[in-house]
């Protein structure tokens, strides 16, 4: 009997430890409105998006992905979803046009060159750049401006090193704190040129009010911490679910 409670036990903490490691149902936790706005940015070929219309099947989605081949396999992904919107260009730090780095593995690609110093933090066959091509460069801030939204509730970043470009495209909304929750892939090794570090986005974020949530996803390689996704949330949607938690403890 003590046996059998000890191992349903286990079985239950192991559960709620994966939820509490998976970023999207954590997501889910944090966003209370059952219709929220969210921003897919490197939305690749849809596989976010597909997880976030489970987590919220009243949700706007709006995907950005400037690599045409990507565009087209997430077009057919969503194919007659009609509360999501795709756009064929990338979001930065300044509108205008920017040269996309193709890379031999796709999910790479990137506005920012391979760094050197890549291959011995990732092997081969993923970063080597095999071409380049033009694409048109948003930002943030003018794409809300121009389509009436007012407040974006998950702002989910995977560019491949430009996230804190996108960031910085976001000014605007981040001061009004209308971003409310932010879930970014930050890559620390060296990887692309330009990349920002850790301490420049917990810096940036915390200038307009966000806190660091937590860490999932790590990745390491020899011991070194060379990538992580992160979760940062708004002060108001950070003391909203203190104060829920509080009142159900």
């Amino acid at each position: 009997m003590r046996r059998s409670f000890r191992s349903a036990l286990k079985r239950l903490v192991g559960r709620r430890h994966r939820r509490g490691a998976d970023p999207y149902f954590v997501t889910r936790q944090l966003i209370e409105t059952e219709a929220p706005m969210i921003f897919d940015v490197g939305a690749n070929v849809g596989a976010t998006a597909l997880r976030y219309r489970d987590l919220f099947p009243a949700a706007t989605i709006h995907c950005f992905e400037p690599y045409p081949p990507s565009f087209l396999r997430l077009s057919a992904a969503l194919a007659g979803d009609h509360h999501t919107s795709l756009h064929p260009f990338a979001l930065s730090s300044a509108p205008g046009r920017a040269s996309f780095k193709v890379n031999r593995n796709a999910e790479t690609n990137s506005l920012l060159a391979s760094d050197g110093s890549a291959e011995r933090y990732w092997g081969t066959g993923l970063l080597e750049t095999e071409g380049e091509i033009e694409v048109d460069v948003r930002t943030l801030d003018l794409f809300c401006t121009d389509h009436d939204v007012a407040r974006v509730n998950v702002l989910k970043l995977d560019v491949q090193g430009s996230e804190y470009a996108v960031l910085e495209g976001a000014t605007d909304m981040l001061a009004a704190q209308r971003i409310d929750l932010v879930y970014a892939e930050v890559i620390i090794a060296p990887t692309y040129v330009g990349q920002r570090s850790l301490v420049d986005y917990l810096a940036l974020l915390s200038a307009q009010g966000y806190e660091l949530f937590d860490l999932y996803n790590p990745t390491r390689k020899n011991n070194r911490l060379i990538q992580t996704d992160i979760i940062f949330v708004s002060g108001a949607l950070l003391a909203r679910y203190e104060r829920g938690k509080a009142a159900i403890d």
